[in-house]
């Protein structure tokens, strides 16, 4: 590899880890029980991607990603410690506190702890097959939130489409934001995701079609995935082969969200599989003869329109 592409690869390489570690410090800083094992599954990949790049970065972006991971394990040990000690040592605490302490300190922590518990809130999709589902998935979410961390998981055969419908209270679809996505295990569907202010991590698609606009997208171990995007970095896909992406289609804009309209692709696909200076044989653009037209996946047609528009690729 020469120095050029090095220095291409440490840049590419060291951005979308800083990322992805700013994305995993703010979802540990607001996660639960329930999320722990999620997280260290992804702080344990992150690993996984250091190793196999070392050797192609240089010594201080090296050390800099080291202790950007060792920081994400010391708040995932700190946050096990505190979820496992709740339950036996809670009433201690709160008798010792205003007895032995200030009240100073109770009275900045606690405004702090309500807005966030007022402002996100999280949304699990997973194991459907065979079905139709909306945004109406994501309903029941206190009228103080305005954004929803979703995890949509071990999907088949379906459609889901998170775009706001006429259906929906205009409350609802207005204040309800998306603030970040993550897909895993989804074979033969259709994701309709809309607008997401944040990003948005898959794993383990296969023959799928995405259509999303968002702030980053990254893809890892999937194949037979069309992509429809309207994206402000430039996607990136590891481990995946026969992605094909596309412009996010002018029919399924939504108001107040700006799309993009390119009859070619508005960004560059990285492949962190393919450091090299000649074209990855892992994704293409969509032809012209291979973009799907008719977006009014209905209910009703759902059977059809998964034939229709799920990828076929070229051998």
């Amino acid at each position: 590899m020469g120095s050029e592409a090095i220095w291409l690869f440490a840049q590419t390489f060291t951005s979308s880890f800083q990322a992805s570690c700013s994305e995993l410090a703010s979802r540990l800083k607001a996660a639960n029980t329930g999320s722990v094992h999620s997280i260290a599954g992804e702080i344990q990949a992150l690993n996984k991607r250091l190793i196999e790049a070392t050797g192609r970065l240089p010594s201080y972006d090296q050390r800099q990603c080291e202790l950007q991971l060792t920081a994400l394990d010391k708040s995932l040990d700190e946050l096990r410690s505190s979820t496992a000690g709740k339950t036996k040592f809670a009433f201690k605490r709160k008798v010792k506190t205003p007895s032995t302490e200030t009240a100073t300190p109770a009275l900045v922590i606690t405004p702090t702890i309500t807005a966030r518990t007022t402002y996100s809130a999280s949304r699990t999709i997973s194991n459907r097959s065979n079905c139709h589902l909306s945004r109406s998935c994501l309903s029941g979410i206190s009228s103080s939130t305005d954004q929803i961390e979703v995890s949509i998981t071990n999907i088949s055969g379906s459609i889901l489409n998170l775009l706001p419908s006429k259906d929906e209270s205009t409350l609802f679809a207005n204040i309800i934001s998306l603030s970040a996505l993550h897909i895993s295990d989804i074979q033969d569907s259709i994701l309709i995701l809309g607008h997401v202010d944040g990003s948005i991590m898959l794993h383990n698609l296969t023959n799928c079609v995405v259509v999303a606009g968002c702030h980053q997208f990254r893809m890892h171990n999937s194949t037979a995935v069309d992509a429809y995007l309207d994206i402000a970095s430039n996607p990136i896909i590891e481990n995946c082969d026969h992605v094909r992406f596309g412009a996010y289609p002018r029919e399924l804009k939504q108001p107040l969200v700006t799309i993009n309209d390119h009859t070619n692709l508005p960004f560059l696909p990285q492949d962190f599989s393919h450091i090299r200076a000649t074209p990855s044989p892992n994704w293409r653009a969509l032809e012209q003869d291979e973009l799907v037209h008719d977006w009014s996946l209905s209910e009703n047609h759902c059977t059809l329109q998964l034939e229709n528009a799920l990828p076929r690729p070229k051998a």
